[in-house]
């Protein structure tokens, strides 16, 4: 695909692949970038780029204007994914005044969301027996589920804005080389 930018770093038009001996006109002002399909639109790799000069297609660097949109994309779903693991492979809580790992995937969330009802439907249960990642099922008095729940939502709440602070970081960043800096 050829992308073609004014010296601004707009982009004007674009077309589809073709090789660059091919392509006969370039309007003045204008260069041609040229991506690798099989990569597209992951324009954080290093792709093959041409301007025309006099009918020959010269290597040149994409520029950042160009390639930045690209950047913050990839790096967004980066943090994304990493924010979702991060919250799948669970969290740690000291609700029954010992710190144990709790397991938080999408079945554990939706199984403490289930318990988390039988509690408000139900004042006469007192105690929860509790899977743990270290110690086994153990029993949780229920002021314990219920910081256990405070502690899950706490957790998840945290990574979500963390997530949501550094898009908005990402999006405001002027070049690549300053989305590059921002990791998970």
């Amino acid at each position: 695909m050829y992308l073609f930018y004014d010296s601004n770093g707009r982009i004007a038009s674009s077309i589809g692949a073709v090789a660059p001996e091919e392509l006969t006109y370039i309007p003045v002002g204008y260069t041609a970038l040229y991506l690798d399909d099989n990569e597209y639109p992951d324009i954080k790799n290093n792709y093959t780029n041409y301007t025309i000069i006099n009918d020959v297609p010269m290597h040149t660097p994409i520029p950042d204007s160009v390639k930045l949109p690209y950047t913050q994309e990839a790096k967004i779903e980066e943090i994304n994914l990493a924010c979702n693991l991060e919250i799948l492979n669970g969290f740690v809580s000291s609700c029954t005044g010992i710190e144990y790992g709790y397991k938080f995937d999408l079945e554990y969330q939706a199984n403490l969301n289930q318990q988390m009802g039988m509690l408000s439907l139900d004042s006469a249960i007192c105690e929860i027996p509790w899977p743990t990642k270290n110690a086994g099922v153990i029993i949780h008095q229920r002021s314990q589920f219920i910081q256990l729940l405070k502690d899950a939502s706490d957790f998840k709440s945290s990574r979500l804005f963390r997530y949501f602070d550094m898009k908005e970081q990402i999006i405001n960043c002027l070049t690549t080389d300053e989305v590059k800096l921002i990791n998970w």
